[in-house]
């Protein structure tokens, strides 16, 4: 895939960060090499539907883990600019303020594909497509196909034309940007479980989360008391 977007962000809670969102980066950084990956750690999160969720760690720490786990990848990078912005963190406000900051580049927004399915249910969501270009990862049991067939009606049902290009997995939206859905799945994993893990014993993590990442984890005793949570 060819390389249009200049800065793809990765919003999330990252609550711990772990293989599957660090395998979701390479994917994305697979796709589109010459693109900057930058990872937005939510400060106060909206889910679909208007619920709001909390972290259960930190802001600060959350930050701070994403950091080190990508500490030496080139061209990928952490900010933590949404604790600065009004909250909950809506997706539409965010991506505005960085096209403030980035007014000539074009941007990417990456989210999974169940993700993609409660689109209709986020807080503006047409206002997202006319700002960025989504960067869809397909779920482990979903074709790339599938996936595109699903981000079809998604934008269809938002009042938006579409132009297929089934060959690229790609769709370029009539007064929006385009939706780019990847090839491959990411690690299929949830933070909840992760946290379960270390609450039991961090050598438990080692399969599924970064040695540097384990390391802030057990410097900072974080997770060492589990309280139940919504996935991530």
């Amino acid at each position: 895939m060819s390389s249009t977007l200049d800065i793809i962000y990765f919003g999330g809670a990252f609550d711990p960060i772990h293989f599957g969102h660090m395998d979701a980066v390479k994917i994305a950084r697979d796709a589109f090499p010459l693109a900057k990956i930058t990872l937005l750690p939510g400060f106060i999160l909206p889910k679909a539907g208007g619920e709001i969720k909390s972290p259960v760690t930190p802001f600060v720490d959350r930050v701070a883990m994403a950091v080190v786990a990508f500490d030496e990848w080139p061209m990928v990078d952490v900010s933590s600019i949404e604790e600065e912005l009004p909250t909950p963190n809506y997706t539409y406000a965010t991506l505005e303020v960085l096209l403030v900051d980035h007014p000539s580049s074009k941007l990417g927004w990456m989210i999974g594909a169940d993700q993609l399915a409660t689109l209709p249910e986020w807080k503006n969501p047409r206002r997202i497509l006319e700002l960025a270009s989504l960067v869809v990862l397909p779920r482990p049991a979903m074709s790339p196909g599938s996936t595109l067939e699903l981000a079809k009606r998604v934008v269809t049902a938002l009042g938006f034309g579409v132009t297929v290009d089934a060959d690229a997995l790609r769709l370029d939206l009539d007064g929006g940007e385009s939706v780019y859905v990847m090839e491959h799945a990411p690690k299929s994993l949830s933070s909840t479980e992760v946290r379960r893990l270390a609450s039991e014993g961090l050598k438990k993590l080692e399969s599924f989360v970064a040695a540097p990442v384990i390391d802030y984890i057990a410097d900072l005793g974080l997770y060492q008391k589990f309280e139940d949570s919504p996935k991530t």
